[in-house]
């Protein structure tokens, strides 16, 4: 298992837990530059991040017609293996929910698959481990939408400052 077993989606989880989960996982390998998720495509699985670098690219502005998105209208973080990442969570709940970013191999990736069907899997095999994955989901969203809410409360500040000058 390596240092998958650190991901926080298996905090709280035993040996044997970590490993039930694993077990409805399929391992899937991506090459540098290409496209894991699309922002704003479905989907029906969250990865996990096994080894590699990823990006995620978010759009900062609306698409308006005619207009070609460049570099300088995308926020870009890049995120690697030591940080025990995991992405597409939201899709397990709502396969027509919209992605939200873009996640790119920066270089070769090596992530974990889990489909919206294997979560309905263990959460009806396996309650102990369910109970906790769905906490710690719900524990990563928190942490997201929090800081999706300082970001908005910053642009809000920002905008109303321009606005007095």
């Amino acid at each position: 298992m390596g240092d998958i077993k650190n991901n926080s989606l298996f905090l709280n989880l035993n040996e044997e837990q970590t490993s039930f989960v694993l077990s409805l996982m399929t391992e899937r390998k991506f090459s540098g530059g290409d496209i894991i998720i699309k922002e704003h495509s479905t989907g029906n699985c969250m990865y996990l991040l096994k080894n590699g670098q990823i990006s995620i690219e978010k759009e900062l502005i609306p698409l308006i017609e005619g207009h070609e998105p460049g570099s300088d209208d995308k926020k870009i973080i890049k995120i690697d293996d030591s940080m025990n990442f995991f992405f597409g969570e939201m899709s397990l709940f709502d396969p027509a929910l919209k992605r939200t970013a873009t996640i790119k191999a920066v270089t070769q990736v090596e992530l974990f698959e889990l489909l919206d069907t294997s979560l309905d899997k263990l959460l009806s095999e396996r309650q102990d481990i369910g109970v906790i994955i769905l906490k710690n989901i719900a524990l990563k969203l928190s942490r997201t939408l929090e800081t999706s809410n300082i970001e908005l409360s910053k642009m809000i500040t920002a905008f109303t400052l321009s606005l007095k000058l």
